[in-house]
């Protein structure tokens, strides 16, 4: 089965600027509910990718995805900037891509997301690993085998 990478990526993602300080790029996942957000320059190509996990690295201090930091930790953490904890130069794809080769990429890469480029390297999406949940789900539901989904709903 043939599916293309654009029928199941998120389009037109939150992104953040490589200046941009840590704290937002923090805030931005907890307003958004997201793990990922891109790092674009000021002419939209990507340059980079941060997650939750780069920023838990990144920021002296704990932080979570459910609750923003108070005021006295949040002044502790304004120097770090989304450039120190992004990975540079990210594995992108096209939204043309076989779903299947961005599976092989995510996989091989052991990545939580792929950004999704236009023929300039202009950001156009992202596909992260909620979005092959639901192309799984997709999948196994229009098969017709309810044990498959039954079998997997119960593991």
């Amino acid at each position: 089965m043939e599916v293309e990478v654009k029928a199941f990526m998120t389009g037109t993602p939150v992104s953040i600027e490589r200046d941009t300080a840590a704290l937002a790029a923090l805030e931005l996942m907890i307003d958004h509910a997201i793990r990922h957000l891109p790092v674009v320059d000021p002419s939209g190509s990507v340059c980079g990718i941060v997650s939750f996990e780069d920023l838990r690295a990144a920021l002296p201090v704990p932080v979570s995805l459910t609750q923003p930091l108070d005021a006295d930790t949040r002044q502790s953490v304004l120097d770090v900037s989304v450039a120190d904890a992004m990975t540079d130069a990210p594995v992108t794809i096209a939204a043309d891509a076989q779903l299947e080769e961005a599976v092989t990429r995510m996989l091989e890469g052991r990545f939580g997301c792929l950004p999704i480029v236009d023929e300039r390297g202009h950001l156009d999406g992202i596909l992260t690993q909620t979005d092959l949940l639901q192309a799984l789900a997709t999948v196994l539901w229009s098969s017709g085998d309810e044990n498959v989904v039954t079998k997997s709903a119960t593991s």
